[in-house]
Order: C-alpha cells, then structure tokens, then sequence
C-alpha cells in the first residue's frame, strides 16, 4: 500500500472521525464531567457521590438487572436461531435466495407498525390465560419484548451468516467427506472456525440492538413505567431525562456505557481466544 494511497484514506476517513468525535466521545466526557458534580447550576464537586446514590436507586439496579439478562437471553436466542437457519437456508437451492430477502424487512419497517401488529398479537384471552396458568406472573410481561427483538433482528443476522456461509469453499467439506468426516463435526471444525470473525460481528450488533429496544418498549406498552420485569435502563434513563435530573442521567450514562464496553470486550477476548484454538 503507497504512501499517497493511505494518505487518501485517511482523509476519506476525516468526516467519519470528525462526526464521531463531535458527537459521541466529547458528549460522553461531557456526561463524566456533570456526573462528578451536584447539580448543572451549582459547580460544587462531590466526587464519586452521585455514583453513590445510582448505584443505591433500587431501580437502577431493576433496570440494570433487566437489561443485562434480557441482552444475554436475547442475543444467544436470536444467534442461535440465526445459525439454524441460516445452514437451512444455504442447503437449498441458488433459485430459492431471494426468500432470504424477506428475512431483514423487520428490520426495515418502522417500529410503529411492528407494535401495532405485536399489540394485537398478545392483546387477547389465551396469551392472558397462559400468563395466569404458568405462575410466573409478571415474568411474563417481557416475553413480548423478547419475541419483537428475535423477529426484528434475526433477519439481519441471517444476511450477513449466510454471506459468511457462502464464502467457505466446498472443495474444503469434500475433502473433509473423503476423510470420513460426518455432518456435525465438519460444522464443528470447518463451518464454524470459518465463520467466527462474521458471527463475532453479528453477537455485537445483536447486543447494541438489544440495548435499542426502548422504542419498541415505549411503545408496546404505552407508559413510562412498564412492568418491573420489563423496565429497563433506558426506562431509567429517560425518565431521568423528563426529570431534567442531568446528575443522575449523566451518572447512569457512564456507567452503562462503562458495562456495554466491558460486555463488547470480553465478547471480543473470547473470540480472540476460540480463533487460536481452532486454527
């Protein structure tokens, strides 16, 4: 690579930082600097207090709780069912690839007529009666949620698996065939070392989007205090926000972004760690 052709991408790349910087890293020490101080008007410094007091906000720690079970249920089951059909979807054949087409529209359609579909859904008498029935009571409250994410961003993660899928050369399984390899442990060893670095990229989109799901919660149930099962750090954050409370939001803030970083880089460890085992 020439001097002069780096040279070029490095200002191609110049708008992208530029808008990064302006609008995600100097924000977000901007909420480090209110979150150390009492309020916005008064600069008296307090230190690691307002961290304190989140950290004792009994719904702070409902709404992280909430969200760091819902991001690990959801991302695993919308990965798994992803895989599944994604290998059911490269075995059948080439003139049936335009039905992958129809997996990433709710991904595309806006979030308004999701709900309205969704609401009527589970607006009715048998999803109330197998609510009542199971004992878990308001466990049940988020299985919508659960069941928008899965169907609004298992289409996406379809696309770019199956993409992966379709890079790996079959000379490699007809060879591994001829050793006596069977189905399961070619997928095993070959399918998925090949894939790792696609399906590393597909759980870290799958996490951010999880943590995107205040829309779709706002408005499926149509208030600011959905159930506890269903009340999530966004909840928090926003209401917080309404309240013109910019300590405690600047505080909930750093911290969310402090655990979604610690998340993303073990995730990142892990994929690092099963690469050079597999190779």
């Amino acid at each position: 690579m020439s001097r002069k052709f780096r040279l070029k991408l490095a200002l191609m790349s110049l708008p992208a930082a530029a808008g990064f910087m302006i609008f995600y890293i100097l924000p977000f020490f901007r909420s480090v600097g209110y979150s150390l101080f009492g309020s916005v008007s008064k600069s008296e410094f307090v230190g690691l207090k307002n961290y304190k007091e989140v950290f004792n906000n009994i719904y702070f720690r409902l709404a992280l709780k909430n969200t760091v079970i819902f991001s690990l249920l959801g991302v695993f089951s919308v990965m798994i069912l992803a895989i599944l059909l994604s290998v059911s979807l490269m075995k059948l054949s080439k003139r049936f690839a335009f039905i992958k087409s129809f997996f990433v529209m709710p991904y595309v359609l806006p979030s308004a007529s999701i709900i309205f579909f969704w609401q009527s859904f589970f607006d009715n008498g048998a999803y109330a009666a197998l609510t009542e029935l199971s004992g878990l009571g308001g466990a049940f409250d988020v299985l919508p949620l659960y069941v928008i994410f899965i169907w609004k961003n298992v289409g996406i993660d379809i696309i770019l698996i199956t993409s992966a899928l379709s890079k790996i050369p079959p000379e490699i399984y007809e060879a591994a065939a001829l050793d006596g390899a069977g189905g399961a442990k070619m997928h095993a060893k070959i399918t998925l070392p090949l894939i790792l670095p696609s399906l590393f990229f597909v759980g870290v989109l799958s996490f951010v989007n999880s943590l995107k799901i205040f829309k779709e919660s706002y408005l499926f149930y149509a208030s600011n205090y959905p159930p506890d099962a269903a009340y999530m750090i966004q909840n928090y954050m926003n209401n917080h926000f309404y309240k013109l409370n910019y300590q405690t939001l600047s505080t909930a803030v750093v911290i969310f972004t402090l655990v979604m970083a610690a998340v993303i880089f073990i995730w990142y460890k892990l994929e690092n760690k099963l690469s050079e085992g597999t190779y």
